[in-house]
């Protein structure tokens, strides 16, 4: 008589299944499988809204800016002797400085370069001191001159207005989505057969 086929001494019977470890079977294969890196997490896509919004409003600002820059040295200009020609002077400055700034940020965000950021953000914020300083003086002078209701009229409306448009620029440059869309992008890796 023969006897049935005896398993290796130390092993016991295996079970097998038609599942795939993964769903609650077991493997066929008793030892370890190498391990596995994580698979890469997809990409997040930033197609630069924030970004371009950003420069988009900043041009803006540099423009208002220039436009008061001319103002300010036509001021100078038609009353040199005026005692308006010193905060003529500052105005045109502060205007200068602004125009330059957003309109050299705005061209470095389209160019995709860190430091059009940079600009953009200082501009703005002089920007938004510029009004802030702009509405104050209105207010100081509507009270020294003793005509607060048409002055307050003019100042505070639109200096709130104008407003918003350097606190959103700030805003949107600062935002997380354009400092990643302005990372430099690293090209895929090549691709080779037979590797």
């Amino acid at each position: 008589m023969t006897q049935p086929p005896q398993p290796y001494p130390g092993t016991g019977p295996q079970q097998y299944s038609p599942l795939p470890p993964a769903y609650g079977g077991q493997s066929a294969y008793g030892g370890q499988f190498p391990a596995q890196p994580p698979p890469p997490a997809p990409p997040t896509a930033y197609f630069g809204a924030t970004a371009v919004a950003a420069a988009t409003l900043a041009s803006v600002i540099g423009l208002v800016a220039t436009i008061g820059f001319v103002v300010a040295v036509i001021r100078m200009i038609g009353n040199p002797s005026s005692s308006r020609l010193l905060s003529n002077g500052i105005v045109g400055a502060a205007d200068l400085a602004i125009a330059a700034l957003t309109v050299a940020g705005a061209i470095g965000l389209f160019k995709r370069a860190p430091a059009g950021r940079v600009c953009v953000l200082v501009g703005c914020g002089l920007a938004v001191l510029d009004i802030v300083v702009f509405m104050i003086v209105g207010l100081g002078s509507s009270f020294v001159r003793k005509s607060a209701p048409p002055t307050l009229q003019m100042t505070f409306p639109s200096g709130f207005l104008w407003l918003i448009v350097p606190v959103a620029a700030l805003v949107l440059a600062a935002h997380r989505a354009t400092g990643a869309w302005l990372l430099p992008k690293t090209p895929p890796a090549p691709y080779h057969p037979g590797w």
